[in-house]
Protein backbone atom coordinates (compact mmCIF):
# COMPACT_ATOMS: atom_id res chain seq x y z
CA UNK A 1 0.00 0.00 0.00
CA UNK A 2 2.59 2.21 0.58
CA UNK A 3 4.24 1.98 -2.84
CA UNK A 4 1.03 2.36 -4.34
CA UNK A 5 0.43 5.49 -2.45
CA UNK A 6 4.01 6.52 -3.53
CA UNK A 7 3.25 5.42 -6.86
CA UNK A 8 0.52 7.29 -7.30
CA UNK A 9 1.98 10.74 -6.29
CA UNK A 10 4.54 10.10 -9.34
CA UNK A 11 2.11 9.15 -11.55
CA UNK A 12 -1.12 10.92 -10.71
CA UNK A 13 -1.59 12.97 -7.90
CA UNK A 14 -3.43 13.21 -4.22
CA UNK A 15 -6.51 14.79 -5.06
CA UNK A 16 -7.07 17.46 -2.51
CA UNK A 17 -4.67 19.07 0.64
CA UNK A 18 -7.01 16.62 2.71
CA UNK A 19 -5.78 14.34 0.71
CA UNK A 20 -2.31 14.75 0.92
CA UNK A 21 -2.74 15.63 4.77
CA UNK A 22 -4.07 11.73 5.14
CA UNK A 23 -1.30 10.17 3.17
CA UNK A 24 1.61 12.43 4.95
CA UNK A 25 0.43 10.99 8.46
CA UNK A 26 -0.42 7.44 6.95
CA UNK A 27 3.45 7.50 6.05
CA UNK A 28 4.78 9.12 9.03
CA UNK A 29 2.75 6.28 11.43
CA UNK A 30 4.12 3.38 8.53
CA UNK A 31 7.33 4.96 9.33
CA UNK A 32 7.51 5.18 12.81
CA UNK A 33 6.13 1.90 13.18
CA UNK A 34 9.65 0.75 11.65
CA UNK A 35 11.89 2.65 13.26
CA UNK A 36 12.84 3.89 9.73
CA UNK A 37 12.23 7.94 10.59
CA UNK A 38 15.58 9.36 10.96
CA UNK A 39 17.08 6.46 9.58
CA UNK A 40 20.53 6.22 8.35
CA UNK A 41 19.69 5.08 4.20
CA UNK A 42 22.59 3.28 1.99
CA UNK A 43 21.69 2.48 -1.43
CA UNK A 44 24.96 0.33 -2.96
CA UNK A 45 24.66 1.40 -7.47
CA UNK A 46 26.72 -1.49 -9.38
CA UNK A 47 27.27 -0.40 -13.34
CA UNK A 48 27.79 -3.92 -15.24
CA UNK A 49 30.45 -5.86 -13.78
CA UNK A 50 32.46 -2.71 -12.06
CA UNK A 51 32.67 -3.14 -8.27
CA UNK A 52 29.48 -1.47 -6.35
CA UNK A 53 29.09 2.38 -5.02
CA UNK A 54 27.16 3.78 -2.09
CA UNK A 55 25.36 6.31 -1.67
CA UNK A 56 24.57 7.72 2.04
CA UNK A 57 21.62 9.63 3.19
CA UNK A 58 22.36 10.65 6.56
CA UNK A 59 18.99 12.26 8.28
CA UNK A 60 20.17 15.52 9.15
CA UNK A 61 22.01 16.30 6.22
CA UNK A 62 21.18 17.47 2.76
CA UNK A 63 22.38 15.21 0.49
CA UNK A 64 22.45 17.17 -2.57
CA UNK A 65 23.41 15.70 -6.23
CA UNK A 66 25.14 12.49 -5.85
CA UNK A 67 27.27 12.05 -8.89
CA UNK A 68 29.17 8.45 -9.97
CA UNK A 69 31.94 9.55 -12.92
CA UNK A 70 33.26 6.65 -15.41
CA UNK A 71 35.88 7.55 -17.65
CA UNK A 72 35.49 7.53 -21.37
CA UNK A 73 37.83 4.27 -22.04
CA UNK A 74 36.30 2.80 -19.24
CA UNK A 75 32.99 2.63 -20.18
CA UNK A 76 31.70 -0.72 -21.46
CA UNK A 77 28.13 -2.51 -22.63
CA UNK A 78 27.19 -3.80 -19.89
CA UNK A 79 27.01 -1.12 -18.24
CA UNK A 80 23.85 -0.49 -19.05
CA UNK A 81 23.12 -3.70 -16.78
CA UNK A 82 22.79 -1.90 -13.61
CA UNK A 83 21.95 -3.03 -10.39
CA UNK A 84 20.99 -1.09 -7.26
CA UNK A 85 20.49 -2.83 -3.45
CA UNK A 86 19.40 -0.59 -0.56
CA UNK A 87 20.17 -1.17 3.31
CA UNK A 88 17.54 -0.44 5.73
CA UNK A 89 14.11 -0.17 6.26
CA UNK A 90 12.20 2.52 3.89
CA UNK A 91 11.33 2.61 0.66
CA UNK A 92 13.50 4.29 -2.59
CA UNK A 93 13.05 4.47 -5.94
CA UNK A 94 15.51 3.51 -8.48
CA UNK A 95 15.97 4.55 -12.29
CA UNK A 96 18.04 4.70 -15.21
CA UNK A 97 18.72 5.94 -18.28
CA UNK A 98 21.02 4.53 -20.95
CA UNK A 99 21.30 7.19 -24.13
CA UNK A 100 23.38 5.44 -26.84
CA UNK A 101 23.73 5.50 -31.24
CA UNK A 102 23.43 2.11 -32.90
CA UNK A 103 21.91 1.26 -36.40
CA UNK A 104 20.02 -1.92 -34.81
CA UNK A 105 17.06 -2.01 -34.74
CA UNK A 106 15.28 -3.34 -31.15
CA UNK A 107 14.46 -6.95 -31.49
CA UNK A 108 11.80 -6.90 -28.56
CA UNK A 109 10.40 -4.49 -26.32
CA UNK A 110 11.05 -3.08 -22.84
CA UNK A 111 8.76 -1.99 -20.06
CA UNK A 112 8.55 -2.20 -16.30
CA UNK A 113 5.03 -0.25 -15.36
CA UNK A 114 3.85 -0.01 -18.86
CA UNK A 115 4.58 -1.87 -22.16
CA UNK A 116 4.11 -1.75 -25.40
CA UNK A 117 3.61 -3.55 -28.72
CA UNK A 118 3.35 -2.88 -32.29
CA UNK A 119 1.66 -4.92 -35.36
CA UNK A 120 1.03 -4.37 -38.71
CA UNK A 121 -1.85 -5.22 -40.66
CA UNK A 122 -2.53 -5.49 -44.53
CA UNK A 123 -6.29 -4.77 -44.79
CA UNK A 124 -7.72 -7.08 -47.67
CA UNK A 125 -12.03 -6.36 -49.17
CA UNK A 126 -13.55 -9.84 -48.83
CA UNK A 127 -16.89 -8.53 -50.65
CA UNK A 128 -18.90 -6.70 -47.66
CA UNK A 129 -16.03 -7.20 -45.13
CA UNK A 130 -12.21 -6.25 -44.35
CA UNK A 131 -9.53 -9.20 -43.58
CA UNK A 132 -7.01 -8.14 -41.65
CA UNK A 133 -3.54 -10.18 -42.28
CA UNK A 134 -0.43 -9.89 -40.55
CA UNK A 135 2.79 -8.17 -42.01
CA UNK A 136 5.30 -11.18 -41.17
CA UNK A 137 8.68 -10.29 -41.95
CA UNK A 138 9.56 -10.90 -45.46
CA UNK A 139 6.30 -9.91 -46.46
CA UNK A 140 6.18 -7.46 -48.94
CA UNK A 141 2.99 -4.75 -49.62
CA UNK A 142 1.96 -2.64 -53.15
CA UNK A 143 1.56 0.58 -53.21
CA UNK A 144 -2.04 1.12 -52.78
CA UNK A 145 -2.05 -1.13 -49.93
CA UNK A 146 -3.82 -0.03 -46.91
CA UNK A 147 -2.63 -0.71 -43.64
CA UNK A 148 -3.84 -0.82 -39.83
CA UNK A 149 -1.16 -0.09 -37.40
CA UNK A 150 -2.46 -1.87 -33.78
CA UNK A 151 -0.64 -0.27 -30.74
CA UNK A 152 -1.44 -3.13 -27.36
CA UNK A 153 -0.79 -0.61 -24.42
CA UNK A 154 -0.06 -2.86 -20.86
CA UNK A 155 -0.26 -0.66 -17.44
CA UNK A 156 0.17 -2.38 -14.22
CA UNK A 157 -0.74 1.40 -11.95
CA UNK A 158 -3.16 3.62 -13.37
CA UNK A 159 -1.45 6.97 -14.87
CA UNK A 160 -2.51 10.57 -15.72
CA UNK A 161 -0.87 12.11 -19.21
CA UNK A 162 0.80 9.50 -20.97
CA UNK A 163 2.26 10.25 -24.12
CA UNK A 164 2.67 7.44 -27.15
CA UNK A 165 4.80 8.59 -30.07
CA UNK A 166 4.81 5.73 -32.71
CA UNK A 167 7.34 6.66 -35.84
CA UNK A 168 5.87 5.96 -39.36
CA UNK A 169 7.44 4.11 -42.29
CA UNK A 170 8.65 6.94 -44.84
CA UNK A 171 6.69 5.11 -47.60
CA UNK A 172 3.42 5.34 -45.95
CA UNK A 173 0.83 8.12 -45.21
CA UNK A 174 -1.80 8.45 -43.75
CA UNK A 175 -5.47 8.58 -45.48
CA UNK A 176 -6.54 11.14 -42.69
CA UNK A 177 -4.11 14.07 -41.67
CA UNK A 178 -6.76 15.43 -39.01
CA UNK A 179 -5.55 15.46 -35.48
CA UNK A 180 -8.41 14.65 -33.12
CA UNK A 181 -9.54 13.37 -29.62
CA UNK A 182 -10.80 9.95 -29.49
CA UNK A 183 -13.61 8.33 -26.70
CA UNK A 184 -13.27 5.21 -26.81
CA UNK A 185 -11.81 2.05 -24.62
CA UNK A 186 -12.74 3.85 -21.63
CA UNK A 187 -9.76 6.40 -22.66
CA UNK A 188 -9.58 10.04 -23.25
CA UNK A 189 -6.72 10.70 -25.62
CA UNK A 190 -5.81 12.97 -28.67
CA UNK A 191 -4.25 11.76 -31.82
CA UNK A 192 -1.62 13.78 -33.12
CA UNK A 193 -0.61 13.30 -36.80
CA UNK A 194 2.63 14.43 -37.59
CA UNK A 195 5.00 14.79 -40.95
CA UNK A 196 7.00 11.32 -39.31
CA UNK A 197 4.56 9.97 -36.53
CA UNK A 198 1.69 9.54 -34.64
CA UNK A 199 1.55 10.80 -31.43
CA UNK A 200 -1.44 9.53 -28.62
CA UNK A 201 -1.70 11.77 -25.53
CA UNK A 202 -3.76 9.81 -22.94
CA UNK A 203 -5.43 12.32 -20.70
CA UNK A 204 -6.54 8.96 -18.29
CA UNK A 205 -4.33 5.31 -18.19
CA UNK A 206 -5.98 3.50 -15.73
CA UNK A 207 -4.16 -0.53 -15.49
CA UNK A 208 -5.33 -2.78 -17.78
CA UNK A 209 -4.56 -3.87 -21.76
CA UNK A 210 -6.28 -1.85 -24.25
CA UNK A 211 -5.19 -1.55 -27.99
CA UNK A 212 -4.93 1.64 -30.13
CA UNK A 213 -5.47 1.49 -34.25
CA UNK A 214 -4.73 3.74 -37.25
CA UNK A 215 -4.47 3.67 -40.53
CA UNK A 216 -1.85 4.12 -43.19
CA UNK A 217 -1.68 3.61 -46.97
CA UNK A 218 1.63 2.50 -48.79
CA UNK A 219 2.43 5.01 -51.68
CA UNK A 220 6.17 4.86 -52.36
CA UNK A 221 8.50 1.56 -53.02
CA UNK A 222 11.58 1.16 -51.24
CA UNK A 223 12.70 -0.85 -48.05
CA UNK A 224 11.86 1.26 -44.99
CA UNK A 225 13.01 0.97 -41.13
CA UNK A 226 10.83 1.88 -38.62
CA UNK A 227 12.08 3.05 -35.18
CA UNK A 228 10.62 1.42 -31.57
CA UNK A 229 6.87 2.90 -30.92
CA UNK A 230 7.26 5.04 -26.95
CA UNK A 231 5.31 5.11 -24.52
CA UNK A 232 6.52 7.40 -20.85
CA UNK A 233 4.62 9.53 -18.55
CA UNK A 234 5.01 12.76 -19.24
CA UNK A 235 5.54 14.02 -15.20
CA UNK A 236 7.85 11.19 -14.46
CA UNK A 237 9.73 10.06 -17.49
CA UNK A 238 11.42 7.18 -15.46
CA UNK A 239 8.20 5.25 -16.36
CA UNK A 240 8.62 4.69 -19.71
CA UNK A 241 8.61 1.54 -22.39
CA UNK A 242 8.82 0.71 -26.13
CA UNK A 243 8.23 -1.41 -28.36
CA UNK A 244 10.05 -3.83 -31.49
CA UNK A 245 11.41 -1.78 -34.37
CA UNK A 246 10.30 -3.34 -37.50
CA UNK A 247 11.17 -3.61 -41.40
CA UNK A 248 8.85 -3.14 -44.56
CA UNK A 249 9.32 -3.30 -47.61
CA UNK A 250 6.99 -2.03 -50.48
CA UNK A 251 7.64 -2.92 -54.14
Amino acid sequence: MVVWLLLNKKLNQWKSTRATAEVIYSLVKYLQDRSAIGAREVVSVALGRAPAQELVFEPQQYQGKSQFRVPGPEVQGDMATTVVRKRGPGVAFASVTWHYATDALPTQGRGDLFEVKRSYFRRESMGAETKLVPLADGVSLHPGDEVEVQLELKARAQAEYIHLRDPRPAGLEPPLSVSRYHYDLGLVYYEEVRDSAHNFFIEWLPAGEYTLKYRLRANLAGLFRVGPASLQSMYAPEFAAFSAGHRLQIQ
